[in-house]
């Protein structure tokens, strides 16, 4: 009993420090909080684990996201399915290899795929329009982040240029959010979001779009574009696509 007294307000204390750190950094990854505070892996985890629960952060997959920047509609559809987008971000990881230029779009399993990539430590370029990527981004050494302007939009948390210059990043890999897809194409709720996700795809050499299948077999208001044979789609069931099928 007396070593456990002695320990819980030393724990206490710890996670005080860390949650302190998320709120001023915003993102940060366990590896990132274990070096700062000479602690183990284990121990960070079960450390925001715990503030997670308590509704004090946002846990992500390999760290932890402040919650006072996130408003509660998004953190809901990140909670959905959370274990399957990890699965399918892990999977799209696969695809990026060192110093490629990317487009991270907005999008909850696209976070995911971001929070991966700062695990994984690979040096890269990453075009992005959304402020959680940029958050959870922002403090990774390896990566070179640019970030497209526009009209900035608060249920989704990104910004929306009408007539984006994208021809400059020369982007080689797009990793693609959609809200539903069925058999012939994929789909937003928003014309104008619509629009700039096809610009981003049309100067893309490669297309990857990450979605679970619980957005299989739906429409939505927005037709972004049609299946081509060249696309991938990175989901977690068998589905009837024209592209290429990734399945985690």
């Amino acid at each position: 009993m007396k070593n456990k007294d002695i320990g819980r307000p030393l724990a206490e204390a710890r996670r005080r420090q860390i949650l302190k750190i998320i709120n001023k950094r915003k993102s940060v990854t366990v590896q990132e909080i274990a070096h700062m505070l000479g602690v183990s892996l284990s121990t960070v985890r079960n450390d925001l684990n715990i503030l997670g629960k308590n509704g004090l952060i946002y846990r992500t997959h390999g760290g932890a996201l402040t919650k006072e920047k996130f408003n509660p509609e998004y953190q809901k559809s990140i909670s959905q399915f959370s274990e399957v987008k990890a699965k399918i971000a892990r999977k799209a990881l696969e695809f990026v290899e060192p110093n490629d230029t990317i487009f991270i779009d907005s999008g909850s399993t696209t976070l995911a795929f971001s929070e991966e990539l700062i695990v994984s430590d690979i040096p890269c370029h990453v075009i992005t329009n959304s402020l959680y990527i940029i958050n959870t981004l922002i403090d990774a050494e390896n990566i070179t982040l640019h970030v497209i302007g526009g009209e900035f939009r608060k249920r989704t948390m990104n910004f929306i240029d009408p007539e984006p210059d994208l021809s400059k990043y020369g982007i080689f890999k797009a990793f693609m959010g959609i809200s539903v897809f069925d058999r012939n194409g994929f789909y937003v709720s928003n014309l104008f979001e619509a629009r700039f996700k096809k610009m981003v795809i049309d100067i893309s050499q490669k297309v990857f779009m990450l979605a679970d299948s619980s957005k299989y077999g739906k429409t939505s208001t927005a037709l972004i574009e049609k299946w081509k044979k060249d696309y991938i789609l990175i989901t977690d069931k068998k589905v009837d696509i024209l592209g290429s099928l990734v399945i985690v």
